[in-house]
């Protein structure tokens, strides 16, 4: 990916405390100027004493992501307490590539807060019409509309994790007509 000025971005990761990735993200951006970090988080429903509210949590615990220039050497010498490492190859090489890239990618699309998608329900079916949810429609593996929730796979460092993400349903849906291919039961 091509950064302002045309030089190339490249996607990495670090291992850290769980329940710091917040804390790491900030510092990697404030003492490494250039590189650009995420915290996965996600924002998800809780129900407590009747009464449902939202909030945010980390979607990955003990990851932080980043991207920095392909020529920034500074990768190498992240140090926090909190930091356990960059994650690296086999050869040494801290860069991302294929289904892992991409995820972070996605990540950063979302700005690292991956929020509650809009689907649209039609009798017992329902269509996902915006949101991160709609990224993920090949490979939701089940919904719970009670909990306005659908479980989907996500690849990473070689790894399959199943994640539960939320969503809204929207009354009234002003788009096209659905068909088949486009309605998860």
């Amino acid at each position: 990916m091509l950064a302002a000025g045309g030089e190339e971005w490249a996607y990495g990761c670090v291992f850290c405390v769980t329940g710091k990735e917040m804390a790491v993200a900030r510092h990697i951006e404030r003492v490494y100027c250039g590189v650009r970090t995420v915290a996965a988080r996600q924002v998800k429903r809780r129900s407590s004493r009747g009464k449902t509210h939202t909030e945010e949590v980390i979607l990955f615990p003990g990851y932080v992501f980043f991207k920095a220039r392909t020529d920034e050497g500074v990768v190498r010498s992240f140090s926090n307490e909190n930091i356990v490492s960059v994650l690296t190859s086999e050869t040494g090489d801290w860069r991302l590539y294929g289904q892992d890239e991409k995820l972070v990618q996605w990540l950063f699309a979302y700005d690292g807060l991956i929020s509650l998608s809009k689907v649209y329900q039609e009798g017992d079916q329902i269509r996902i019409i915006d949101g991160p949810l709609k990224d993920f429609e090949g490979q939701i593996l089940r919904i719970v509309k009670r909990d306005r929730s659908a479980q989907v796979s996500i690849s990473f460092c070689n790894r399959v994790v199943n994640v539960w993400l939320g969503f809204d349903i929207v009354e009234k849906y002003k788009g096209t007509q659905l068909n088949a291919a486009q309605v998860c039961k």
